[in-house]
């Protein structure tokens, strides 16, 4: 019979004999099998196509090494006595209407440009007036591109009048560049700048480690220009650069330091809790200093991640999506997540830490250096810096940000 099984079963002898109908599937059913494995293969390529790109991402972001330029996107529009009128497209550069202080780079020169004293919308741009000091070159004129720079300082220690010398240390990769700037402490700061930061990201730090009177490593690491690569040829988040925060050290307590303070800027914390868990030299940390410290290296992705939209369809980015595009990158970059949680080791450490997290950063999120926090607030003091973006606590506030850091130096000294 045409759609329909026969089953045609014995029986004892004697017995009739029967023919038992069986119904095949029915078109209902067999449209929802076919949608439900289309839906599957769907879902399929979603995570597998979509964790494979955002892999990618993550690994053009995150792992690759590469060298960071100025981008001029802003634009001058006014000049008038001590004051300059900047605009850019509404919400592309946040900072241009954030309350702190900034560099501010020019194709011919620099400047320093404070608070902004006045601040507006107005035809698709946001648009800020501030007070400026020349740094370098000549008065700009209106039409000149431009671009705030959060590290303030452009070079080296001369910057803030401190003496320095240029000098080199030892890692298991070779030798380091490092800034070394004298003072009269046995105890030492080791300055450790950001990934694909520069090592002048430190210079704002440095003034109030100078003032409490240590003296000083500013430090590069590998994978900097100008320095070693990671055998790897990517950024390792503390895995690897910790050998760089330990040549530092090893070279500080050559050159006559007893004890080391460590000074870790966004995943420069990393590098140094790492240190201190795989070193036998964290026996010299008196203390550390953090500001946003990338110490949850999964959790600061899977915040990164629930910024951004889906490609074409603008909806955010699942957060299991995020999770399989992780999986895959650990597989692409050798890269083990579980392995980069150093707050959970957390207990080894017998030091004070003083924290500086801005509660508007959009890279690191303040709940890391909340939970560090709460894990060990007998040694950890956090400073929540109101409005300050990523390691922009100085920039909002540098005064203070000065006096808690001597006050902090003080203490251990």
């Amino acid at each position: 019979m045409k759609g329909k099984d026969i089953v045609d079963r014995a029986v004892e002898p004697g017995t009739e004999h029967i023919q038992i109908e069986v119904s095949g599937p029915s078109r209902r059913t067999r449209v929802l099998r076919r949608a439900g494995l289309t839906a599957g293969v769907l879902l399929v390529l979603f995570y597998g196509v979509g964790g494979w790109y955002f892999s990618s991402e993550l690994g053009s972001d995150a792992f690759v090494v590469s060298e960071s330029s100025t981008e001029f996107d802003l634009e001058i529009i006014a000049i008038d006595g001590d004051e300059i009128t900047l605009r850019t497209e509404v919400g592309s550069d946040e900072d241009l209407l954030r309350e702190a202080v900034f560099g501010l780079a020019l194709p011919t020169g620099r400047l320093t440009v404070g608070d902004p004293v006045d601040s507006r919308v107005e035809e698709g741009f946001d648009v800020a007036t501030r007070q400026f000091q020349i740094v370098e070159g000549p008065t700009p004129s209106p039409g000149t591109p431009a671009d705030l720079d959060s590290w303030f300082y452009e070079t080296d220690p001369s910057d803030i009048d401190l003496a320095y010398d240029e000098i080199r240390y030892s890692s298991s990769v070779g030798e380091l560049d490092a800034w070394f700037v004298p003072a009269e402490s046995a105890t030492w700061a080791i300055v450790i700048h950001g990934k694909g930061a520069q090592r002048r990201e430190g210079l704002r730090i440095l003034e109030a480690i100078n003032e409490a009177g240590y003296p000083t490593l500013v430090i590069t690491s590998r994978n900097d220009p100008g320095q070693p690569l990671d055998p790897s040829g990517y950024h390792r988040y503390g895995a690897t650069e910790w050998a760089d925060v330990e040549g530092a050290v090893r070279y500080a307590v050559d050159s006559g330091a007893d004890d080391v303070v460590l000074v870790g800027l966004s995943t420069g914390a990393a590098h140094a809790l790492s240190f201190v868990y795989q070193s036998e030299a964290k026996a010299r940390v008196v203390g550390a200093i953090f500001d946003a410290p990338n110490i949850d290296f999964g959790r600061t992705v899977d915040f990164g991640a629930s910024q951004r939209e889906l490609p074409v369809i603008g909806v955010k980015l699942p957060q299991s999506l995020t999770t399989v595009a992780k999986f895959i990158s650990s597989l692409r970059y050798d890269f083990d997540w579980s392995q980069h949680d150093f707050i959970d080791r957390i207990d080894e450490v017998d030091f004070p830490i003083l924290v500086f997290h801005g509660t508007d950063d959009s890279t690191v999120p303040m709940d890391v250096s909340i939970r560090l926090h709460d894990e060990r607030p007998d040694l950890v003091r956090l400073i929540e810096v109101e409005g300050a973006a990523h390691v922009q606590s100085w920039n909002a506030d540098p005064a203070a940000y000065r006096a808690n850091i001597v006050a902090f130096l003080d203490s251990i000294n």
